[in-house]
């Protein structure tokens, strides 16, 4: 019996201020003054980890918008969680 519970992604408040720009995102690092911009696919995802989201919540809520397999969409949300983390946008619990 697993009783693992999935990983919650969160954004890294004391870490990013954010702010929305037409359909895209801009978001500050303001640990290392670095910015970043976020497509509409990123922006509807980091719309997500405000409040927290698992892997598979992302992926199902981009899923519903976007016209590829499941398994594309996954991949494509975990290479965007992992480059979040690699930057430390985001935590997890």
């Amino acid at each position: 019996m697993n009783t693992a519970q999935p990983t919650v992604y969160r954004i890294a408040e004391q870490r990013t201020a954010w702010r929305q720009a037409g359909e895209d995102i801009v978001v500050l690092d303001t640990r290392q003054s670095v910015y970043f911009g976020l497509d509409p696919v990123g922006a509807l995802l980091w719309r997500r980890l405000v409040d927290g989201a698992t892997a598979a919540e992302l992926t199902e809520a981009l899923a519903s918008t976007a016209d590829a397999e499941w398994d594309r969409v996954a991949d494509d949300v975990t290479r965007f969680l992992a480059d979040l983390d690699r930057y430390g946008l985001v935590e997890r619990s």
